[in-house]
């Protein structure tokens, strides 16, 4: 005997506190910057109308190609930012919901469990802290919001990881350097 599957629903809370009353997820995400900040797509022939979209995905990881289509509904009730529907290969219904001026995700999937390595989660974590960024206002902040919207979310994830491991092996030249100097200063005759 074979059973239907139930909607499972799980939320989370994201950990941003104090989200201003008029705080406005429209306004980060014009077109398809959300879709490129999953970890492992790469997106292509993007097209909007209205609410509803679709793309052209390929993943990194896999290297499948499929379309994706869905729709991003802003503002939909009072504590719901925004709703994000995938279809086609999957049915998922992600929310960003305030609650209590809180910032909580709550996934909805016709799958049983979702995976803790799903990249699903990886891309959540990564519109999180988007909107971290937008909500305090250091110059390190503003800084990483430029570079954001500049340059990283224009590469696709290979050029993503590497420029990330050509900022490692910088990092880790400018302390060698660093040592030696300081080595030489101090140890010097």
């Amino acid at each position: 005997m074979k059973m239907a599957h139930s909607i499972l629903t799980e939320e989370v809370d994201l950990g941003l506190q104090d989200l201003p009353a008029s705080f406005d997820l429209q306004a980060l995400f014009p077109e398809d910057k959300l879709l490129r900040f999953h970890p492992n797509w790469f997106v292509s022939d993007f097209q909007q109308s209205g609410t509803s979209f679709t793309a052209s995905i390929k993943d990194y990881v896999t290297e499948e190609e499929f379309p994706l289509s869905g729709s991003f509904l802003f503002n939909r009730t009072d504590d719901e930012l925004l709703h994000i529907q995938l279809t086609e290969t999957t049915d998922i219904g992600i929310s960003f919901l305030n609650r209590d001026n809180t910032l909580k995700v709550q996934i909805s999937s016709k799958d049983e469990k979702i995976d803790p390595d799903d990249p699903l989660l990886l891309w959540i974590r990564a519109i999180k802290e988007y909107i971290r960024l937008y909500l305090k206002r250091t110059p390190v902040t503003l800084f990483f919001r430029l570079l954001m919207n500049k340059m990283i979310l224009k590469m696709d994830p290979s050029q993503r990881k590497i420029c990330l491991m050509m900022a490692k092996i910088t990092a880790v030249e400018l302390l060698v350097i660093l040592l030696v100097v300081v080595g030489y200063v101090v140890f010097a005759p």
